[in-house]
């Protein structure tokens, strides 16, 4: 096969062939945590958060007439309630995208703009593209908010904010997507005597607004609980599902990322699937 019809892996390269763990794996002792098995239950996990996502549509659709009383009537807020959990799934495919171009395998990073003196080629085999995960995490946060303000803006109507609400969600995207990506808020973390890296690859400008958002949203799914969860618990069953899916980032992001043990990255994505998962049956109780 000629250089430029290649993938990774190659010759086969089924959809559950995997290539062999990444060089810098073996270095840190990790490359037996990148068997096949494991990778492609990291690929599959990834994916099922679009069944829920699915079903929530279908069931704020089936009980359009429903919702739409509880938003006063208003058709708009119900729309953009059923395309939340849509949008929180596709934007998550920027994270596919990287992962399908890393072999599923996370793995230790280097950078291709590391500097005109040094060789910058990043070779796939042997370590993660730093500059491609920042690309991802760009598009990933700004999607996500995109996802959580339809949601929150559902929920809490025109009215919150004193009526700014629509106006400070389409200024948050913008600060988001078109501030400065030059100040940003990584750091290194080790975890015991793990390997260790840099995480959170992600503009202060773009995490900001998606800090507010996800505190916004916490509050959206709190005053929807009233309805759907009375009673002491209620609180906690209708924090489940935020809850779940930002531990799973913390998780990936801090830990998985670092450590570049493969089972911990299933591990972050399940949450993210029970956070799904939870916001079903939450949707699906009215």
């Amino acid at each position: 096969m000629k250089w430029f019809s290649k993938g990774y892996p190659s010759q086969p390269s089924w959809g559950w062939n995997k290539a062999p763990p990444k060089k810098s794996l073996h270095e840190i002792g990790m490359a037996q945590t990148a068997n096949p098995i494991m990778l492609n239950l990291v690929e599959l996990v990834h994916w099922l958060p679009l069944i829920p996502a699915f079903l929530m549509a279908q069931s704020i659709l089936t009980k359009n007439v429903t919702w739409t009383n509880y938003f006063d009537g208003d058709e708009q807020r119900t729309l953009l309630f059923l395309l939340s959990p849509i949008i929180a799934f596709f934007g998550g495919l920027p994270g596919i995208m990287m992962h399908t171009y890393e072999g599923w395998q996370v793995a230790p990073f280097d950078s291709p703009l590391r500097g005109d003196k040094e060789n910058t080629n990043v070779i796939v085999s042997y370590k993660n593209n730093q500059w491609l995960r920042i690309v991802a995490y760009f598009f990933i946060f700004n999607m996500q908010y995109i996802g959580l303000q339809m949601f929150s803006y559902a929920v809490l109507g025109p009215t919150f904010c004193d009526g700014w609400f629509k106006f400070l969600s389409v200024g948050g995207f913008f600060i988001g997507y078109l501030g400065t990506q030059e100040y940003k808020a990584t750091f290194n973390f080790k975890w015991k005597n793990t390997a260790g890296g840099s995480t959170f690859p992600l503009a202060w400008t773009t995490l900001i607004p998606f800090i507010l958002s996800a505190t916004v949203n916490m509050y959206a799914f709190l005053k929807l609980g009233t309805v759907i969860y009375p009673g002491p618990l209620g609180p906690i069953r209708s924090l489940a599902p935020p809850v779940l899916i930002g531990l799973g980032g913390a998780i990936e992001g801090l830990f998985a990322e670092t450590i570049f043990d493969q089972k911990i990255h299933a591990f972050a994505v399940i949450l993210f699937n029970l956070g799904f998962w939870s916001q079903l049956a939450m949707i699906t109780s009215v």
